[in-house]
């Protein structure tokens, strides 16, 4: 294991230096940033008989969740060429399709319902993080998504399963994994929500202990009117903050991020977007404010406009070469799309200090 990542003031550090060493864009520093994508589903798979067959790839017909994390793993090298730090995965993914006869009933779910883990996730998040540690790679492993969060028996049941997968990851050896803790807090008092997700981070780092000092957030839903900053006392217990950008266009992006960063409670500790578009202005405006920016490339077919763009405007791709987004299942890894290869080429221009 060759790549520990850690916090240093405001800044990331890959074994021990500061990200991007000596590049900047239009007057800012870049170093200490952790540029990163929104790649939730590379270790999915669906336990629903009614919706699993929806994921099948075009060129064979059928699902295949190996091929899936291979093709994943496969891509992280080209990615990492292209200057991206970091990805986020999900142990009970993102959506795909938002139809609520899709949506409601697909069972994507490393863990059981009572906490357990389930090995075949496990195995392809090993190889995630093996791959993304040779590349010098951090993975944001993510915990828990609404829609899969209610097959949790009870509250017991989620802290089962936050031990499980803490106990887990430390085991592995790897040292190139933060958390997102639960993806999109709301405002509320529920265990998963702002007013009670600082119980569930408390009980990771008693899990953890002082000897296993490991970094970990939350991420905000992306309703600046109400959550970018929701109410809670999470903000006394997590190493980085990571707003969500979906819903906000360029202009709009800067006043928020200017307000988050002079919140008083936010100051002294990095911010990190791990999910907005695939809209470049919003990458070169978190840029500019020092701020971590994670790309996010739904793609069509998912039933949904989500966030600034119209997923709607066409049907899913009938060809494997052709398919868009990294979220809509099933997934090309390449950059094969014009919006991939806009981002990758811009993130390619600021990490290489070339960008204007």
């Amino acid at each position: 294991m060759s790549t520990i990542v850690g916090i240093e003031g405001t800044g990331f550090t890959i074994n021990a230096q500061p990200t991007y060493r000596g590049a900047a864009f239009r007057g800012t520093s870049l170093e200490g940033l952790l540029f990163n994508s929104r790649m939730i589903q590379a270790i999915f798979d669906d336990a629903c008989p009614e919706t699993r067959a929806l994921w099948a790839y075009p060129d064979t017909g059928k699902w295949d969740p190996q091929r899936n994390t291979d093709e994943f793993c496969a891509a992280l090298p080209t990615y990492r060429d292209h200057g991206l730090l970091a990805v986020t995965v999900g142990m009970q993914g993102g959506g795909s399709i938002y139809r609520p006869d899709i949506f409601d009933k697909v069972d994507n779910n490393a863990f059981t319902p009572q906490g357990g883990l389930r090995q075949p996730y496990l195995e392809r998040l090993a190889r995630v993080l093996d791959t993304a540690d040779a590349l010098g790679m951090v993975v944001i492993v993510n915990y828990f998504y609404f829609r899969q969060e209610r097959r949790f028996e009870d509250e017991a049941a989620v802290f089962a399963a936050a031990r499980n997968m803490t106990e887990w990851l430390l085991a592995s050896g790897h040292r190139n994994w933060m958390l997102d803790v639960k993806n999109e807090i709301h405002k509320g008092d529920g265990l998963l929500a702002a007013g009670g997700i600082h119980k569930v981070i408390a009980h990771i780092r008693d899990v953890a202990g002082a000897n296993h000092p490991i970094l970990i957030g939350t991420s905000t839903f992306p309703m600046p009117e109400i959550n970018h900053l929701p109410d809670g006392a999470f903000y006394d217990h997590v190493d980085f903050f990571m707003p969500h950008g979906n819903n906000s266009e360029p202009d709009a992006w800067r006043r928020e991020l200017e307000v988050y960063l002079a919140d008083p409670r936010i100051q002294g500790r990095p911010v990190l977007c791990n999910e907005d578009s695939h809209f470049v202005a919003n990458l070169d405006i978190s840029a500019e404010l020092g701020v971590s920016w994670g790309y996010y490339d739904q793609g069509y077919g998912c039933g949904a406009r989500h966030g600034k763009f119209d997923w709607q405007a066409r049907e899913r791709e009938s060809s494997y070469g052709a398919l868009s987004g990294y979220q809509t299942l099933p997934i090309n890894w390449t950059i094969n799309t014009p919006e991939k290869q806009a981002f990758f080429a811009r993130l390619r221009e600021l990490s290489t200090g070339q960008a204007r």
